[in-house]
């Protein structure tokens, strides 16, 4: 490796002087440092073994010590980040220039390369950079043991702000060609990717999302590890809403709900205007044959028989329309009184119902988060389950209300959609059944979120009090919350009354 570098920048006469190129890397073979876990010497190992089980092209390991430019930009990275010291404040390093090497490291890499890799990015073991070409890795990046990471990938920032700022990739991912990942999300593990996705928002670990903006078309197969399978064509995915057609190019998207909406309005009014010339017209005949006049046998003879009259199909066409329109609306109604929910008193968000002061403030949500990777994965909910099933924006809203991230809560969402059978109703529309989140959340928020033990099991009964939610924030979710405490009063009557069976068959037996 350190031979290539020196050539590619010029040999003797270039930018690096072999020898030292070598002292460098060598010495960070033997330091004890580790990067996510693991040295330098037991990264490198993984990486050249991971090449040569997923990459059909590659036979032997002398191949990837040779001429495999994706493994040679990863040991170079790894001795720049051994060689990365930035003081405290983020600038040199007390004059040792040991940053400096580090930023040379990574500039020739890049240029002999092609890939671009920050000296303090963390990289995991077994990593895979295929064919490697324009791949960017940012300053704050992290990539999970077992990755495969194609070519033109990119996991950038969004835009000139400081500190955390590039993506946290999990453990055992496919990235396909092309992709683009920006900003501080998180990526969990086993996720896979489809080539030109561009990655707006934080994608849950097992699943599989595809598109610019990405969006989340399934489960990834339990047990399956993308990153060494390296599935690029996605052909092993569970679909999202357990039928197959909610997969790419099935989805309903919004621009596509848009525009069947227009489509039903101009369809409504032309029918109105077709409504009103045949009254007219009818009108006219009805005028004409009070005058003596007379209408021609044959013409009415074929219109008894082809059925209904132009007015009566018109009519129909209107009314059907109209009941498309008006189902389309109820099932905004929720969106609307998220709305009105905006409006409020400020001292209602200081106390709570129970006049005691408030631990959890109103927090304002966006109304279409267009970017959100279930955007357009499912239809709008029957406004019939409006209490009794809990869809991801209503979920959303009621974490990040406890103060959870948007990762957290989509991850909580997932894994709480992936426990409902395949093909069942409330998956379909995108919802968790109440009793299924009673009975799951505490245990998936302790895994998937910072939320304490108790607030989790407060908002699993739906507990108003024990939350400690303002006024204002508390009418977005009266009714869900009734639904939850309803039903956590069975589940306790449940379990009183088999406590109390048992212990009539106890007594029985010891008599």
């Amino acid at each position: 490796v350190s031979h290539r570098l020196s050539s590619c920048s010029g040999g003797a006469e270039g930018n690096l002087c072999p020898t030292m190129l070598l002292q460098t890397i060598h010495d960070a073979f033997l330091a004890e440092e580790l990067e996510l876990g693991h040295t330098m010497s037991e990264a490198v190992r993984a990486d050249a073994l991971a090449v040569v089980k997923r990459d059909p092209a590659c036979e032997t390991l002398l191949e990837v010590l040779l001429f495999m430019k994706g493994f040679a930009s990863l040991v170079i990275h790894r001795a720049a980040r051994r060689a990365w010291k930035p003081d405290e404040n983020g600038g040199g390093d007390g004059g040792g220039g040991t940053r400096f090497a580090a930023l040379l490291l990574q500039s020739q890499a890049s240029s002999a390369f092609g890939v671009d890799i920050h000296p303090a990015a963390q990289i995991g073991a077994g990593v895979m950079f295929d064919h490697a070409s324009g791949i960017v890795v940012g300053e704050t990046a992290i990539i999970g043991d077992g990755t495969t990471i194609l070519h033109g990938v990119t996991l950038g920032g969004t835009g000139k702000e400081n500190g955390d700022r590039h993506p946290k990739v999990g453990k055992d991912v496919l990235i396909g060609a092309g992709t683009k990942i920006l900003g501080n999300i998180h990526i969990g593990d086993r996720v896979k990717i489809g080539a030109g996705s561009v990655v707006l928002r934080a994608i849950p670990g097992g699943a599989t999302a595809v598109g610019a903006p990405a969006r989340i078309i399934g489960f990834t197969p339990s047990g399956e590890r993308p990153g060494s399978n390296v599935d690029t064509r996605l052909a092993d995915v569970e679909p999202l809403s357990g039928v197959a057609d909610s997969l790419v190019g099935s989805t309903i998207t919004k621009s596509t709900t848009d525009t069947s909406l227009s489509t039903v309005a101009t369809d409504i009014q032309a029918a109105s205007i077709s409504v009103k010339r045949v009254e007219s017209s009818s009108s006219t005949s009805s005028d004409n044959m009070e005058s003596g006049g007379s209408t021609d046998g044959d013409e009415a003879e074929g219109e008894k028989n082809n059925g209904d009259s132009p007015k009566e199909e018109a009519t129909s066409k209107k009314i059907v329309l109209n009941e498309l329109k008006k189902d389309d609306d109820s099932s905004h109604n929720d969106d609307d009184e998220k709305d009105n929910d905006d409006e409020g008193d400020e001292d209602d968000d200081r106390v709570t119902d129970f006049g005691t002061p408030a631990r959890c403030f109103f927090a304002k949500m966006s109304k279409d988060d267009c970017m959100c990777p279930f955007s357009g994965s499912f239809r709008k909910s029957p406004s019939a389950h409006s209490e009794d099933w809990i869809s991801h924006s209503k979920l959303q809203t009621l974490l990040v209300q406890q103060g959870c991230t948007d990762g957290e809560c989509v991850e909580v969402f997932f894994e709480l959609l992936h426990l409902l059978p395949i093909g069942s109703t409330a998956r379909k529309y995108g919802c968790i059944p109440v009793d299924v989140f009673s009975e799951n959340f505490v245990d998936i928020a302790q895994e998937k979120t910072s939320l304490d033990l108790a607030t989790c099991q407060a908002l699993a009964d739906g507990d108003l009090k024990a939350l400690g939610l303002s006024k204002k924030a508390s009418k977005r979710f009266k009714g869900l919350f009734s639904t939850l405490g309803q039903n956590s009063t069975r589940a306790l009557s449940r379990i009183s009354s088999a406590s109390d069976l048992l212990s009539s068959k106890k007594g029985r037996g010891t008599d």
